[in-house]
């Protein structure tokens, strides 16, 4: 018995050797574990620390599109529609047209004008030589009654002519003269009416110029009849046009969104835009396309808030008054538009800006170790 009781004495005092090293081994763990734990906790808020300020986002951004007003140049009957609603129509293309007799009677009326113009200068020309041939007429026979004049007057004194004989070359010689300055008077009346030059070209003519500028609108008010896109887009509320409807020149009769001027608005708060930038990179999700992103980048930011611009605009200086966080428009460009994933204006999105922003670990404590002294 007492050999069987050493024996049993002696495996459990001879197994104890053999379990302290696994005890010391937990133990030498047990430390870096203990270090190692806050340091990755510290690590952890370091990197989000150190990156917290980077990325500006929001979810209160929109697709914003460029809107044409179609409307007609001049005033007229609707003859035909040619697109209809929600169609996509490309620069060029005719949307509708107005009735073109009253317009072509025009283009008839201010041509013949133009032809009446050109007759008249060329009239005017003709009369000009004319008036020149009578006024050499009119000088010769001015020279002729002068030398009749002067030989009358030397016979009378001499006493061969009689005093009836000397008045009588006296009034022709008067009438010679009037006649002359009356045609050079026509003369000058046909120069100014030629503006200043008998020579002038008939193209060049105020009145020939006038009438071909009438011509011109006129021509210009027919090309208005036909109303074409202005641009790549969609065309909406075309039902309120019909034919045979009168529209006035310049109102608006439906709308044209464009296809390619599209862009994302996104309303960051005023707490938010102390590192946004134009030019920085933004990606853009669109709630209509999940799992979808768009790159773009900041394209400017807005003056002011939507309220500075709002048709009236909040009076904080009088009343109780609240302090609301305001939003600024900040307008977004994307690099490329997908027509796979066409964009529509008004649709939701949420925007992320990487600003580039980074925190500077040391600076910051030293700041706040100087804000502390």
């Amino acid at each position: 018995m007492s050999t069987m009781d050493e024996s049993k004495q002696e495996q459990p005092g001879g197994r104890a050797p053999q379990a302290l090293p696994a005890k010391d081994s937990r133990g030498r763990l047990r430390l870096p574990l203990m270090l190692l734990g806050p340091a990755a906790v510290l690590a952890v808020a370091a990197y989000f620390y150190l990156s917290g300020g980077r990325f500006e986002a929001t979810d209160d951004a929109y697709v914003r599109s460029a809107q044409v007003a179609i409307s007609a140049d001049v005033a007229g009957r609707v003859d035909q529609v040619a697109v209809h609603d929600n169609q996509a129509v490309h620069r060029g293309d005719v949307l509708f047209r107005l009735d073109q007799a009253p317009f072509r009677i025009a283009v008839a009326e201010a041509s013949a004008q133009l032809a009446a113009a050109r007759l008249k200068v060329a009239m005017l020309k003709a009369n000009y030589r004319q008036g020149q041939s009578e006024l050499a007429a009119a000088q010769d026979t001015l020279k002729f009654q002068q030398t009749e004049y002067d030989r009358e007057r030397r016979l009378s004194a001499s006493g061969i002519a009689s005093r009836s004989q000397l008045d009588r070359a006296a009034h022709a010689l008067a009438e010679a003269r009037t006649h002359v300055a009356g045609v050079e008077q026509q003369l000058s009346a046909l120069v100014a009416n030629l503006a200043g030059n008998p020579d002038i070209a008939p193209a060049r003519h105020p009145e020939v110029q006038q009438a071909q500028a009438r011509l011109d609108q006129a021509e210009l008010n027919l090309s208005y009849t036909v109303v074409k896109a202005p641009s790549d887009g969609v065309v909406t509320r075309v039902e309120e046009l019909q034919a045979g409807s009168h529209i006035n020149a310049s109102t608006p009769v439906f709308a044209l969104v464009s296809s390619r001027d599209v862009w994302i608005e996104a309303n960051f708060k005023e707490d938010q835009l102390a590192h946004l930038r134009p030019g920085q990179k933004a990606t853009v999700e669109i709630d209509s396309y999940p799992g979808r992103t768009f790159v773009g980048k900041v394209a400017s930011v807005s003056p002011g808030t939507g309220s500075q611009f709002s048709v009236l605009p909040p009076e904080n200086a009088t009343g109780n008054w609240v302090k609301v966080v305001q939003r600024l428009p900040v307008r977004i460009e994307l690099d490329r538009l997908d027509p796979a994933h066409p964009l529509q204006g008004g649709l939701s999105a949420s925007v992320s800006v990487d600003t580039g922003y980074r925190r500077h670990l040391f600076g910051s404590a030293s700041n706040a170790a100087a804000g502390v002294r």
